[in-house]
This record gives structure tokens, sequence and C-alpha cells, in this order.
């Protein structure tokens, strides 16, 4: 329950940090980190945990979404969609990370391997952005897209700076580690 709690907490004090530009009324925002960092961490329930946590926390009233907002009517700004995402890409790259770590790959390809699982989530939570966008501000597929690939382009690097932080808390705590399936 701690560790939900504390990844909920941090996602949303990366939210914090005053976005560094707006694209389409999207904050690129810091708290991609953390939705990123959590699956490669915690696995997928915990990791779905902390990001449920965050986004009822934030869908309540309390001002922990990017840009120091909060309440219901986030979720239906150009931005909604995104926060719903969190949702479903934790858990299903919790599951990605987790089948990875059981095979305890070497650390070259373990990088490969967390950034697959980074990927995975991006490929998510993008999808519900776009969608988000498309029914929250009426955009068209096409001026979606448009809006999205320079956000897409700076999120991997997020994602690059996610995967080091993920091996680092791995690395000096290695009881996160999900348990090895013999077979």
């Amino acid at each position: 329950m701690a560790l939900i709690a504390v990844f909920a907490a941090f996602i949303g004090a990366l939210a914090q940090i005053p976005p560094i530009f707006v694209v389409g009324a999207v904050p690129f925002a810091m708290q991609m980190i953390g939705v990123l960092l959590a699956p490669m961490v915690l696995g997928s329930l915990r990791a779905g945990a902390a990001c449920t946590l965050y986004v009822v926390v934030g869908v309540l009233g309390m001002p922990i979404f990017a840009g120091q907002r909060g309440g219901p009517g986030v979720l239906l700004s150009a931005s909604g969609g995104y926060l719903i995402a969190f949702i479903p890409a934790s858990f299903i790259a919790g599951a990605v990370a987790t089948a990875v770590l059981r095979r305890r790959p070497r650390k070259p390809l373990l990088i490969v391997w967390l950034y697959v699982v980074a990927l995975v989530s991006l490929a998510v939570i993008y999808l519900g952005g776009i969608v988000g966008q498309m029914i929250n501000v009426s955009l068209s597929l096409s001026a979606s897209l448009a809006v999205n690939a320079p956000l897409f382009a700076l999120d991997l690097v997020k994602a690059a700076f996610a995967v080091v932080l993920a091996i680092a808390i791995l690395t000096a705590y290695p009881r996160l580690l999900p348990a090895v399936r013999h077979r």
C-alpha cells in the first residue's frame, strides 16, 4: 500500500513542475515520467492502483494534475483522455514489465526491454489522449495526430529517463523484482 501511495504522490509532485510548453491545450508536463516508471518498478496491479489513485484524487478536486488543476471537468478537457489512459496503460505495461523482469535479462537487454515497456505504455496513453481530443475538443484524427507528434517525440526522451530510473531503483531495491517462475 505504501508503494502505491508513494508513486501516486510522486506522479502528482511531477505534475506540479510547471509545463515547459503547451501544445494544442495539452501541457508538456513531467508526470509522464512517473506514469512510465510505475509499471517498470511496481508491476501491473500496484502501478495500476497508483495511477488510479492519482487520477481519482485529482478528479475529486485535489489540484494535482498539470497546471495545478483538479476536478471532474479536467477529464472533459484536451488532456482528459491521457489522464484516463494512465490507468489501463499502467496495468498493461506493468504486466509486460513483470514478464520481462521475471526472465532476469542481462543489463543491455534489460534496457531495451524496459524501453519496450515504456513504448507500450505510451501507445496506450496516446491512444486515449487522441480519442479524448477527438471527443472532448472535436479535433479530427489528423489534427490530433499533428498536435501529438511533437509531444510523442519528447515523451520518447522521458521514456529513456524512466528506464534509467527504473534500473537504478531495481538495482538499489532488488526486493521489488518479481519472483522468478520456475518451469
